[in-house]
């Protein structure tokens, strides 16, 4: 598939501050124990996120050209926002690798690429991908405004 052909609709992003969104509300689904994501980790970078990340597992593949081949992995996305999302994969993909990103629910298609190097753990390879334009629907959900905040406990 040839990365000029998808169409991806821009958008305005959207800035959210504060804490991160959790699995409290009824659109998210939150991660099965033992595992970790950026999103449950604090950072010094929080406040320059463009949108909320949400702990979300949704089935995808990836089409990319590794070494001249095309290759297509199933993959699973552990967070995802506005511009990207947070994969777990059998392998990793060296930084600013151009991919093709389809939802497997829906079989949209968005082009993205690697933006940080993956984290290896037990049960495989974070990947972090961001995409060319914003894409607010492709995840399928509806993304909290930018100045929600959860409950504290």
């Amino acid at each position: 598939m040839k990365l000029t052909t998808l169409k991806v609709v821009p958008v305005k992003p959207s800035i959210a501050r504060g804490k991160h969104a959790a699995s409290q509300s009824k659109y998210y689904s939150p991660l099965a124990k033992g595992h970790e994501s950026p999103a449950a980790r604090t950072s010094q970078n929080d406040d320059h996120r463009r949108s909320q990340r949400v702990l979300l597992r949704v089935p995808a593949h990836v089409h990319v050209a590794l070494q001249g081949k095309t290759e297509s992995f199933d993959v699973t996305t552990l967070s995802v926002n506005h511009q990207g999302a947070l994969m777990m994969m059998d392998r990793s993909l060296p930084l600013d690798t151009r991919l093709v990103l389809e939802n497997a629910r829906t079989r949209e298609r968005v082009a993205c690429k690697v933006v940080r190097n993956a984290r290896e753990t037990a049960d495989g390879f974070q990947v972090p991908v961001e995409f060319d334009s914003p894409a607010p629907t492709f995840w399928g959900i509806a993304f909290p405004p930018a100045d929600w905040r959860p409950e504290d406990s």
